[in-house]
């Protein structure tokens, strides 16, 4: 039976571990801004999702953590990953060629799945937060209200990745100037170089 409440807290928990720029959401806002494969990255994203956390809810989160080496390694690995793209973002925002009216975005289909895939499974955050934790957390509310769950989490994904999707879109009037592009790619950077960082010393340094 669909138990409302559950599922109101799924979608409140949910949504506050989806909220945030990262790795992912700044390559959704990018490509938005940029009008490339706008629909395609929404689906892929909200598809992600609801594999990782049903992946958690119905207990991949404890298999995850049972596997030697697999947390170090996401974590590490992930880590390098998220900072070399802060990297990329501070070099483009220090190269005036590259600027265009779309900017960076990623204009070819493969590329843009194989980029988002990246950015979203290479980052251990969204293993360590839905697989893991939200995993962790839906055991709570007993195995007969995963799918109660399930549904709550999935919606404040579609509601989250639809709203970013079509916000980006609207700021793209904003993005015709090299200076605007400039200041986002700067910011993103920052993002990714601190995300890295706190990543590191949160759950890097445990390992060592």
């Amino acid at each position: 039976m669909f138990n409302t409440q559950v599922a109101l807290a799924a979608f409140s928990l949910s949504l506050g571990q989806i909220v945030g720029i990262g790795p992912q959401n700044a390559f959704v806002i990018r490509q938005g801004i940029g009008h490339s494969h706008v629909l395609p990255i929404v689906l892929i994203c909200i598809a992600c999702d609801l594999l990782l956390i049903a992946a958690g809810v119905f207990g991949m989160g404890s298999l995850v953590q049972a596997i030697p080496g697999f947390l170090p390694l996401v974590t590490w690995a992930g880590a390098a990953f998220i900072l070399w793209l802060g990297i990329k973002a501070f070099r483009s925002a220090c190269s005036p060629a590259t600027l265009r009216a779309e900017g960076d975005s990623v204009r070819d289909r493969s590329q843009v799945i194989r980029t988002l895939l990246a950015v979203t499974l290479l980052n251990p955050y969204v293993w360590l937060d839905t697989v893991i934790l939200i995993g962790s957390l839906s055991a709570a509310y007993g195995s007969e209200a995963k799918l109660s769950f399930l549904a709550g989490s999935t919606t404040a994904s579609v509601l989250w990745f639809v709203a970013i999707g079509v916000f980006s879109m609207k700021l793209a009037p904003l993005f015709r100037q090299e200076r605007s592009w400039r200041v986002l790619d700067v910011v993103v950077g920052s993002l990714m170089v601190m995300t890295a960082a706190s990543l590191i010393q949160q759950h890097g340094l445990k390992y060592l």
